[in-house]
């Protein structure tokens, strides 16, 4: 590349402020504020969804060749965001109707994994390079930096279509990985009632010629028991560079998973990373201007007089208004609050003051193996790893959505715990302010925000010593950090180091107090991992 800034597409499935399910959605908005702010320009590209609620003007429209027909329209909207604009490519067959929210869950209507976001990415992914091809806005477009395995077929496209033969020679390629647990995996090809099922039916002529040149190992999954395309491995083994969310994942996923030792690395993509030229580990920042604990009501920060007893207020509020909190949500969400019948029963008979000086644990999570598995775990004969935790003197409140929810309602039982089974941001801030522990058991994190955020609001996380949350929490000075050399030891370094948090909670509170402001003053900027994202674009990186 010339010494000009490069014009960088970001291409994704989600953004924030449009369609966010989780930190892809941070990342993909953050960082492209971020470069922009560096004189870089950037627009992104991502699916149109019911769901997005935009106000935005449509600028063109064109047909896309997906499966046996050659004119599905596309009608492309756009809009801007903290001066980056948006192209939303808006299908009512792929992102309307029944596919209007951002992903679909296949397995709930008895399908076999990603049947149907497969399909709905891979129409995305050529959607976005005849966009790409044919309109003029773009034409000095030369960096396609691609998100997740939502983008991998866009890279075999680009590779390997004749028609983006040009394109290819024009552009430099990066692929983030932000979550190597979800790969997209479809079969080659796959026979049904329903059309559109597999990577051959997507593209047929494509698939045929790619099966002659034998051209299809690159992009197969080599564990599935019929031959599949796996969207994440095409993207790794194609893009010109490949990154992850932080430096410790880098090193993690290069290494095959090790249950015995309570490892989850490269999920069965360890070689194929590997073989890759090199794996750039590039840490997520946090957005400290959306984050600021001074824009609260009451405000505070680290560096005010007398914060401490601001930030309890904040405690006190939480505690008290709970009941106002979720009677609000409950109005506004209706059946999306699963549980919000038991939940105001029980705080029916809630007694904040109770809890005043007492610890508060939250956890803002996804109900889901990753996040909160570790927990429903057996410590012991007497009892899981929640029961223990539960047996503790203190307040725990966890608010999420996701596959063990049901699993979940154990906390409701203890009357030192609620899991409220919703999503409300408003109430997520809440958490994070008034929280005194931030409770993030991950299996496998590649980066983290939560605990990014907790910090910010002096709410110290218990964590894993893991992927980002080992590159962002200091144990003993900005959180408290457990290990286990296998899953049992991990249970109980989870309780014990937990018991170590709340003995200094109620025993040390000059240490207490340093940890809270050394965590509110630790910064993860996204200048920072911009200044990194320039220099693997132009290839400098080293």
């Amino acid at each position: 590349m010339n010494d000009q800034p490069p014009h960088v597409l970001m291409v994704a499935a989600e953004c924030r402020g449009l369609a966010k399910a989780g930190g892809l959605g941070d990342v993909v908005r953050d960082l492209s504020k971020a470069l922009t702010r560096l004189g870089t320009p950037v627009s992104i590209v991502m699916p149109c969804y019911d769901q997005v609620a935009h106000s935005s003007r449509p600028i063109v429209s064109f047909p896309v060749q997906f499966g046996s027909r050659d004119d599905w329209p596309v009608k492309v909207f756009t809009r801007e965001l903290d001066g980056v604009t948006i192209y939303l490519l808006r299908s009512q067959k792929f992102f309307g109707g029944r596919y209007g929210t951002l992903y679909v869950d296949s397995e709930r209507l008895e399908r076999g994994a990603f049947e149907d976001d497969a399909m709905r990415f891979a129409f995305f992914s050529a959607a976005t390079l005849e966009f790409i091809r044919q309109y003029p806005g773009l034409r000095d477009v030369n960096v396609l930096h691609c998100h997740d395995w939502h983008t991998g077929t866009l890279l075999v496209l680009l590779k390997h279509d004749r028609r983006y033969r040009r394109l290819a020679k024009s552009l430099r390629t990066l692929f983030t990985i932000h979550n190597l647990d979800y790969q997209g995996t479809r079969p080659f090809e796959l026979t049904g009632e329903r059309e559109l099922l597999s990577f051959s039916d997507w593209f047929p002529a494509l698939y045929r010629r790619l099966k002659r040149m034998g051209a299809l190992t690159a992009f197969s999954d080599a564990h599935a028991p019929i031959p599949c395309f796996n969207p994440m491995r095409a993207a790794i083994n194609l893009a010109g560079s490949v990154n992850t969310v932080s430096p410790r994942y880098a090193t993690e996923i290069i290494q095959p998973d090790d249950p015995a030792r309570n490892f989850i690395g490269g999920r069965g993509l360890e070689d194929d990373l590997r073989r890759a030229s090199k794996i750039y580990g590039i840490l997520n920042g946090l957005d400290y201007e959306l984050y600021d604990s001074s824009k609260l009501l009451p405000a505070f920060d680290v560096d005010w007089k007398d914060w401490p007893r601001i930030r309890h207020q904040h405690k006190i509020n939480l505690l008290e208004q709970l009941s106002v909190h979720l009677q609000d949500i409950a109005d506004r969400s209706g059946k999306d609050f699963k549980n919000r019948d038991s939940i105001l029963n029980k705080l029916a008979a809630f007694r904040a003051r109770e809890w005043y000086t007492k610890p508060l644990v939250v956890a803002v999570t996804r109900a889901v193996r990753q996040k909160v598995s570790i927990l429903l775990e057996p410590l012991d004969k007497s009892g899981t790893v929640l029961q223990h935790l539960l047996q503790r003197d203190m307040f725990l409140i966890v608010l999420g959505t996701g596959e063990l929810e049901e699993q979940l309602e154990e906390i409701n039982r203890s009357p030192n715990g609620l899991f409220i089974c919703a999503f409300d941001a408003n109430l997520a801030d809440r958490l994070y302010a008034g929280g005194d522990l931030f409770l993030m058991p991950s299996d496998f994190e590649p980066c983290g925000i939560s605990q990014m955020i907790a910090m910010r609001y002096g709410c110290l996380p218990v964590v894993p010593n893991l992927g980002g949350l080992s590159d962002t929490v200091q144990t003993g000075k900005t959180g408290f950090v457990y290990r286990g050399v296998n899953r049992q030891a991990a249970r109980r370094g989870l309780i014990r180091t937990l018991d170590q948090a709340l003995w200094c909670y109620t025993h040390d509170r000059g240490k207490w107090l340093a940890m809270q402001a050394r965590a509110m003053s630790a910064r993860f900027e996204w200048t920072t991992a911009a200044e990194k994202y320039l220099e693997l674009y132009s290839g400098s990186m080293r």
